[in-house]
């Protein structure tokens, strides 16, 4: 129950859970036109293309990498009310404490290791409660960003983005808006040293680019990830062509890898 109604979610427990383990848990938005079973179950979120299934991409990867590395989290895919619509941050944010108490006081949770995570309009979500509940997330990690909801953080969170230079929907932007403004915000509020300028992918070049900022406060980096390729979470970019894969998407094992550090 949240906001007096009954909302559907899906919450993946591992097989092998362990009551007396304290788990990640990771928060994992459904863009536009998505749902929380499509998430789950790892349906192509934005084009057609191979390993779309819930063993290589549930969760948008993150489940199969975190089973990969011995590190099984637990994760919650959330959906709109009604089912379908947009979300809507005033009263999502409301839904999200509503769910981490739910998962919290009925599963063994490291509350100091909790993230957020979504694709496009999941992304934006993401972004808001990067920036509006900062203090109950340990990181963010949003494929495809623009502002959306709370947009000025309330303390220090780790952050990591990526978005296509291709992107005509999420689009890369400048400082102050898009992707690069999502970044710039958490880098600012992060104390990282922010340079004139630093590497993107080049158009064309069928490859992606990371950027970790230096100078960040001690346990919360700012990464940033540019590929070359449209709006999409599963791109395959490794200089030989650029198409969407479930299992061969570059961003899962660094979105993992970012996730895992903590």
């Amino acid at each position: 129950m949240s906001g007096g109604k009954s909302r559907l979610v899906i919450i993946d427990v591992p097989a092998d859970y362990d009551a007396t383990k304290p788990y990640r848990l990771v928060f994992s938005w459904r863009q536009l036109g998505g749902s929380d079973t499509g998430n789950a179950t790892g349906l192509h979120p934005a084009g057609d293309g191979p390993n779309f299934d819930a063993e290589h991409y549930a969760y948008f990867g993150l489940r199969r990498e975190a089973l990969n590395a011995k590190q099984p989290a637990i994760f919650v895919a959330p959906d709109t009310d009604p089912a379908g619509a947009l979300w809507n941050y005033d009263k999502d944010v409301v839904y999200f404490d509503d769910l981490l108490k739910l998962v919290t006081e009925n599963l063994c949770i490291d509350e100091s290791r909790v993230f957020t995570t979504g694709f496009s309009y999941g992304a934006m979500m993401s972004y808001g409660l990067s920036n509006g509940r900062a203090s109950k997330l340990r990181a963010a990690v949003t494929m495809a960003p623009a502002q959306f909801g709370a947009s000025t953080p309330t303390g220090p969170i780790a952050y990591m983005s990526t978005t296509g230079m291709d992107d005509g929907t999420c689009v890369w932007g400048n400082a102050t808006s898009g992707g690069e403004g999502c970044v710039m915000t958490h880098a600012k509020a992060n104390g990282c040293t922010i340079p004139s300028t630093f590497p993107t992918a080049a158009k064309g070049s069928k490859k992606y680019v990371c950027y970790d900022f230096e100078g960040c406060m001690a346990g919360y980096p700012v990464k940033v990830c540019t590929f070359d390729g449209p709006h999409t979470p599963s791109s395959v970019d490794d200089g030989t062509q650029v198409g969407e894969d479930g299992l061969k998407a570059f961003i899962p094992p660094l979105a993992w890898k970012f996730i895992a550090q903590f």
